[in-house]
């Protein structure tokens, strides 16, 4: 689900960010500069990732980055100038606005993680590839098929100790049958 991050938690990760990174762009720390000043503009901002697939977004980078200084995207549209994207950003100030950071070891930035909220327009889950997707959900169907088996060798235990032999050689069945689908592998 999509989250919002409260203003008090926006305004004190960009406190955090300015006052420990330089940017690539001077205007990059305006425009944080100006979010930080403008509740209303920095409600409409959200932090994601991916920010290429939204209708209005920015990413910044750092010093220390591999990543281009600026980029502006509006409408599919790729922009590197600073000013434009100002003006753009307080002309709209009543439109979402997604800004991406790009700053040494971000991922493993807790104050960042604080702020960083689900694209809705780029899922995290959408980027695995089919192969992996794929592998998953055979290791989820073998664990599975691993706990029926589990629970048939109970079953059949409990059906030796009670002496029910027409049990027993139902379960037995089961049995077999499962083991052949695990050893011919999960999808058959």
């Amino acid at each position: 689900m999509y989250s919002r991050v409260q203003l008090k938690e926006k305004k004190k990760f960009l406190k955090w960010f300015l006052q420990r990174y330089q940017m690539k762009r001077r205007e990059s720390m305006w425009i944080l500069n100006y979010l930080l000043n403008h509740d209303i503009v920095l409600n409409k901002t959200r932090f994601v990732e991916d920010v290429e697939h939204t209708p209005r977004g920015i990413r910044m980078a750092t010093v220390g980055t591999e990543d281009e200084p600026f980029r502006f995207f509006k409408d599919g549209q790729v922009f590197d100038h600073p000013e434009q994207a100002f003006h753009e950003v307080r002309l709209n100030w009543h439109t979402d606005l997604y800004i991406e950071l790009v700053f040494q070891d971000a991922i493993l930035s807790p104050e960042y993680a604080a702020v960083l909220e689900d694209n809705p327009f780029s899922k995290w889950n959408d980027r695995i590839p089919k192969e992996v997707d794929q592998q998953v959900d055979e290791a989820i169907d073998y664990v599975y098929l691993q706990e029926q088996r589990q629970l048939l060798m109970d079953d059949i235990d409990k059906a030796l100790e009670t002496d029910n032999r027409d049990q027993f050689y139902t379960l037995a069945k089961e049995l077999s049958a499962l083991e052949r689908q695990l050893e011919n592998g999960v999808s058959s």
